[in-house]
């Protein structure tokens, strides 16, 4: 039988970096994983204006990011693990969540909720005790797409597809970019398991799919890695933005 500390560690590797990029990957909570975007129309774009639009989106993403707090859900699956998860996430200087995780793996379902606050990562596997580890230094929830977009735009037009609207209680819409990336520049978005079965598979690129609200903030970042018979898919979704506020440890340590 495999130990909870094994099945803990397991669903840790699988999670996407852009969940944590820690010890253990994750959080706990219970806020609904954001809705997503409604399907993009055939058009290029909801206006006709891809100039101006994209023209909007370079200003937006070459602004000076500002802290935010957002609702937050991830997934992650290959042909060994299927990770499902949601809660909140604070973008600042020093990011913070708090999420409730499941992950299916050939040794049956595992329920994992993580608190990661400035200076720790709490566990808490099964219902059992909380348990708190250190937190290392610089690891990132959610990674910076900003070069991502930079890149896919520097590759033509055809990467911007238009306008999507956003669903979810604050609406807008948000600028929809889609592309081959190289793994090396988005391998911090996916899990040390998964970067591991694409080295070995020897995949090179990833198809990336990426959301971008009208304030420059990332919607939703989705990566799909095939090749060789193998096929990994690593999303995470944004939505729900509000005020910048550091999530506290778990309220019943």
């Amino acid at each position: 039988m495999v130990s909870v500390q094994a099945r803990t560690n397991g669903v840790a590797a699988a999670l996407s970096a852009a969940a944590l990029a820690a010890l253990l990957t994750g959080c706990s909570g219970a806020a609904p994983a954001p809705e997503a975007a409604a399907p993009a129309p055939a058009s290029a774009s909801a206006t006709g204006d891809r100039a101006h639009e994209l023209e909007q989106l370079r200003a937006a993403i070459a602004a000076p990011a500002q802290p935010f707090s957002a609702a937050l859900g991830v997934e992650s699956q290959d042909d060994r693990n299927h990770v499902r998860g949601n809660g909140t996430v604070n973008v600042s200087d020093v990011q913070t969540s708090a999420m409730g995780l499941h992950s299916l793996t050939k040794d049956g379902l595992l329920t994992l909720n993580v608190t990661t606050t400035r200076d720790a990562v709490y566990t808490q596997v099964d219902g059992a005790a909380w348990q708190k580890h250190e937190r290392q230094p610089g690891s990132v929830l959610v990674i910076d797409h900003r070069p991502l977009v930079q890149t896919l735009l520097q590759r033509g037009p055809d990467a911007y597809r238009g306008l999507q609207k956003l669903r979810g209680m604050n609406g807008g819409t948000a600028y929809h970019l889609v592309g081959e990336l190289p793994v090396a520049e988005v391998a911090d978005a996916l899990g040390s398991t998964l970067r591991q079965q694409i080295a070995e598979h020897r995949i090179e690129q990833c198809d990336t799919d990426l959301l971008v609200d009208s304030a420059g903030r990332l919607s939703r970042l989705e990566l799909t890695c095939a090749g060789d018979g193998y096929r990994a898919v690593s999303s995470l979704n944004l939505g729900e933005y509000g005020p910048s506020s550091d999530v506290p440890p778990p309220s019943d340590l």
